[in-house]
């Protein structure tokens, strides 16, 4: 399957947690803004903290995820549920067309090291696969 996962973020962990993701899934990572945007994706997981009002660059990017860029987005995010910064992009990504899938995940990142459990890992992979088993069905 054709995904992407990119993020937005400083710390090392929430780094991690995407490229596990890519280990895993086999797909680029990026910052956002990428250097190439998304082009006919199957799945782009994008991650963010939560933590604050939405970085104008990530508002940016989520309003240009229409259908031929990717048909189906989740979110990865760094901070508790239903927080403004999720609600917010929730609704760019509808409004940009693209196909939101409402799972997100939530991780708690810390402020120092760049490592993460192994658990922390399997977890976020499996949230992953099971993301790709619902946008290869839609």
């Amino acid at each position: 399957m054709k995904m992407r996962v990119m993020y937005l973020s400083s710390n090392k962990q929430f780094k991690t947690y995407a490229e596990a993701i890519g280990q895993a899934c086999n797909c680029l990572v990026n910052d956002i803004p990428p250097a190439y945007p998304a082009d006919n994706e199957k799945l782009v997981l994008i991650g963010i903290s939560s933590k604050g009002k939405l970085d104008d660059k990530v508002r940016r990017f989520a309003s240009e995820l229409i259908p031929s860029r990717s048909k189906n987005v989740a979110l990865f995010i760094d901070g508790s549920p239903d927080s403004d910064a999720e609600k917010e992009l929730k609704n760019i990504l509808v409004n940009a067309g693209t196909n939101y899938i409402d799972e997100p995940y939530f991780v708690k990142c810390g402020i120092f090291g760049s490592k993460i459990s192994l658990e922390n890992r399997q977890d976020i992979v499996d949230w992953a696969r099971k993301i790709q088993d619902i946008a290869v069905n839609k």
